[in-house]
């Protein structure tokens, strides 16, 4: 079942971005990351990039979702301004951009809380979403955003339409991904980071995005990408994307909404019962099913 979306829309779409910065290189390569010049050179494009990609979604009328770690918000709090000041919305992406999956409970707690206040010093708001940074979600990270007030969150890839996440007897919304709809495996070739893709042209990466727009104008669905600005706000990646939102605009019946706004009327459909979603218990086990234990 599709949700209604406002208006009679067609579908939603969000262009979401997740802004990291050099805090990728820096956490993964704690020992040498911060003389690494090429990879964090790279990431700090960032500082250009955002304030282009602000400027680029302004024009065509459009509030999107940014995807912020803390530290950068702290780091580089110039580079975000523009975001806030723009009204569009940041989302948690973690603070040091590390994988929750690779913590301990109590660091990923303490990632988690020291995300929520650099958001809530930056931009005078709690937070209402999160993404995990690699997407790496953990068995304890439904509970933890119960536990912090969360509204939802979009790091999940078991459906392509919205669904609801259940845990501790809370729910949250959940705004599924799917990582084809990234710019990292079109675009990414980071030699100290080991990616080592060869590039696709901009007209081949927005062949996929395009593709999956069609499905989800077709189908009634929900659009989100996954852009990074170091990524996608290189010239010729940016006029790309800014092409295909023309397109989406011209098909008419797209509802361009923020990832907040996409949850709430969500979760305001639910609790009308004009929408009955799918529900996922998490998290998914509690331990390894003892058929795949070692004898």
């Amino acid at each position: 079942m599709s949700v209604p979306w406002p208006g009679g829309a067609r579908c939603a779409a969000c262009i979401s971005w997740d802004v990291p910065a050099d805090s990728l290189v820096l956490h993964r390569l704690p020992e040498r990351g911060y003389e690494l010049y090429a990879a964090l050179s790279w990431l700090r494009y960032d500082e250009v990039a955002v304030p282009a990609i602000v400027e680029m979604l302004d024009r065509y009328g459009i509030k999107q979702t940014f995807c912020v770690a803390g530290w950068c918000l702290d780091r580089y709090p110039a580079m975000c301004e523009p975001i806030v000041a723009s009204g569009h919305e940041i989302a948690h992406h973690g603070y040091l951009h590390q994988a929750p999956n690779e913590l301990t409970a109590e660091r990923e707690l303490d990632e988690l809380q020291r995300g929520i206040d650099a958001i809530e010093r930056f931009t005078g708001k709690r937070p209402t979403g999160w993404r995990a940074p690699y997407a790496a979600f953990s068995p304890r990270s439904a509970e933890f955003l119960v536990q912090e007030g969360f509204l939802y969150d979009s790091s999940l890839m078991s459906d392509s339409r919205p669904f609801v996440i259940r845990a501790g007897g809370v729910e949250l919304i959940e705004l599924p991904i799917d990582t084809t709809m990234s710019d990292w495996p079109h675009y990414a070739h980071v030699p100290n980071l080991g990616y080592l893709m060869p590039p696709k042209s901009p007209a081949a990466a927005m062949e996929v995005f395009r593709a999956e727009f069609d499905a989800a104008y077709e189908l009634g669905g929900l659009w989100i990408t996954i852009w990074h600005p170091h990524v996608s706000g290189r010239p010729a990646r940016m006029l790309a994307w800014a092409k295909l939102v023309e397109y989406m605009l011209e098909r008419g019946g797209v509802w361009f909404a923020t990832l907040d706004e996409i949850a709430r009327h969500v979760r305001s459909c639910v609790d009308g019962g004009t929408h009955v979603p799918r529900v996922v218990d998490l998290p998914y086990y509690e331990s390894s099913p003892p058929e795949f234990s070692e004898p």
